[in-house]
């Protein structure tokens, strides 16, 4: 009844996973929440993961990788290194080789976010469509990522799981055996096949074409002395409840309010700025009291001289803004920004905001106020398509602090001086001694939900393991080693992983696969590390949707994508990386 009530929790579990109902780190912890009041686990077993080697180390090497980026010199050197325009193969030789090297020792959800639109700015002004270069971005800092330790959040679960049950973890270059050659083949493969595959969209760039746009969907009212709306609030004046419109601005003088405030009272003389559609403006006119001004565009002007901003993000996985209307999410108030387009893959939508349903991947674009960057820069939200600057330059001292760091991070671990968890934990230290990083952006530099997220898969881990359900599979698997053998088994592992990667999370996918290779390995009589290893390389080369990775999701709107793109890609690649991943891993570890 256990595991019939555990395969049941889980079946509902991947529902709601695939379906994104809920943010995935809340879907896990309610499942495991709900393994632990069934009394699947104890309360032990449920919060082991909260003190897992691996949950600790990401949640330290978070703060690491907030102080490098907000240093600047990455935003620098990748610019610097873009510099000329060759052909498309030697772009993208240029682009992958430095990205995935970077991706080996930092996070690579912040190394795509910061370079997305860097990248992509790069590419339009050199006529080369952004499409041919987003999807390699994000590839390369997956396959750069299983080349260390510290490359992935997944290898170091699966290497604090390794640890949790007795045995002896990775060293910091152990992954390089294989991450290695499937970096330097995934770099060929999109230099040679992989370039021909990659769809050709000329422009997604939002930013650019607001201005040739804005005859169409932006416009701009007049309140006249004698219209009924003067001295009332946008409420009252029914500005709230508009069927194609949404009020984004209002110009007063020279004061520019956005976004507008539910109680702002409307005065004489105001320039409504309106996001949306011709039809809503006509029933607007009707009303009179007011006049469409179309002998001037005051908002591009305004946009022109900085006084208005414009930014794009990506809706992120974990947002809480997913599955419900804009009107309904209090985005205003909450983020004081307006949406005024969204993108869902090439379609862009610019009337009805209000009504629109956000989901993963989309990319909005925001009318913002000036702060709105260092406000909402490591917010998990969203991520923001802009060249992200530190509030003040990063002092040379500090830099040099920042560097040396890093470097005797690695060294520490390098030269087995301390293990990864206790040179992460010197590094945090001195970078909060020196004031390399403030405390209150080291906390907010931590990204809570994949440490929950985490934590919670671990738990979960533990239910399929208590439940008898990791111990049914590992015997099914094993019958079938006298038909497949070693070869076979290793196989089939990395392709059960990789799908429950594609469709879920690749930190949930990892979690739940772990006891079940575990058990195969114990039952077999051979090192744990083998499917320890395939396991977490299969969880981290998610290429075929945009769903399976954090990075693919941050360049699926960017790049004017299709869901199908991904599939064309990535298969082939996908293939390539696991016969070499199960190849090299049975010839090492075997």
């Amino acid at each position: 009844m256990e595991i019939i009530f555990v395969v049941s929790v889980l079946a509902v579990m991947l529902f709601i996973l695939i379906k994104e109902y809920f943010p995935p780190d809340v879907t896990l912890f309610t499942t495991m929440s709900i393994f632990l009041l069934s009394g699947i686990i104890s309360v032990e077993e449920a919060f082991e993961g909260f003190s897992n080697d691996g949950v600790i180390t990401i949640g330290l090497l978070f703060i690491i990788s907030y102080s490098v980026f907000n240093s600047g010199t990455l935003q620098s050197f990748i610019k610097k290194y873009l510099r000329t325009n060759n052909k498309l193969s030697m772009i993208l030789l240029k682009l992958m080789i430095p990205v995935s090297s970077l991706s080996a020792f930092l996070n690579n959800t912040p190394i795509v976010a910061m370079f997305t639109p860097v990248v992509r700015n790069w590419a339009v002004r050199n006529n080369i469509p952004p499409s041919k270069l987003l999807i390699p971005l994000s590839y390369a800092t997956i396959l750069g990522g299983t080349i260390t330790l510290i490359g992935t959040s997944t290898n170091l679960m699966i290497n604090g799981l390794l640890k949790q049950n007795g045995y002896q973890g990775f060293t910091l270059f152990e992954f390089s055996f294989i991450g290695i050659p499937l970096t330097i083949i995934g770099i060929l493969y999109m230099i040679t096949i992989g370039k021909h595959i990659l769809p050709k969209v000329i422009s997604t760039d939002m930013l650019q074409t607001i201005e040739d746009s804005s005859k169409r969907y932006i416009f701009e009212v007049y309140v006249s002395p004698d219209s009924h709306m003067v001295g009332k609030t946008v409420n009252e004046a029914n500005l709230r409840k508009l069927n194609n419109i949404f009020l984004i601005q209002i110009y007063r003088s020279k004061q520019i309010i956005s976004p507008v405030p539910h109680d702002e009272l409307i005065q004489s003389s105001d320039l409504l700025i309106f996001s949306g559609h011709i039809d809503g403006i006509n029933t607007l006119l009707k009303n009179g009291g007011i006049s469409l001004k179309t002998e001037s565009n005051e908002f591009i002007t305004q946009y022109k001289s900085g006084k208005s901003t414009l930014i794009e993000a990506v809706i992120s996985h974990n947002s809480p803004l997913l599955n419900i209307k804009v009107k309904e999410s209090n985005f205003r108030s909450i983020y004081n920004a307006s949406i005024i387009a969204i993108q869902r893959n090439t379609k862009k939508y610019t009337s009805g905001i209000g009504n629109h349903t956000l989901k993963p991947g989309d990319t909005i674009l925001l009318l913002t106020k000036e702060n709105f960057i260092q406000t909402w820069a490591n917010s998990r939200d969203f991520y923001l398509l802009v060249d992200i600057t530190p509030k003040k330059p990063t002092k040379p001292t500090n830099k040099f602090i920042i560097s040396f760091v890093l470097l005797g991070m690695i060294g520490l671990v390098v030269f087995n001086i301390f293990s990864i968890l206790k040179a992460a934990l010197i590094s945090v230290v001195i970078l909060l001694l020196t004031k390399s990083i403030s405390p209150s952006d080291a906390r907010k530099s931590v990204d809570w939900s994949i440490i929950i997220l985490m934590a919670s898969a671990i738990g979960i881990g533990s239910s399929v393991e208590q439940s008898g359900l990791t111990d049914i599979i590992s015997l099914f698997i094993i019958h079938l080693y006298g038909v497949i053998g070693i070869y076979g088994i290793a196989i089939l592992i990395y392709l059960f992983t990789t799908i429950l990667t594609e469709l879920i999370h690749n930190l949930a996918a990892a979690a739940m696969m772990f006891p079940i290779g575990l058990s195969v390995a114990v039952e077999m009589g051979i090192d744990p590390k083998i499917f320890a290893m395939l396991i977490a390389i299969s969880a981290s080369c998610s290429f075929i949707t945009p769903i399976g990775y954090s990075t693919n999701l941050i360049v699926y709107g960017p790049g004017g994508y299709r869901f199908s793109d991904y599939a064309k890609v990535g298969s082939l690649l996908s293939i390539i990386c696991m016969l070499c991943t199960v190849l090299i891993t049975l010839s090492i570890w075997r």
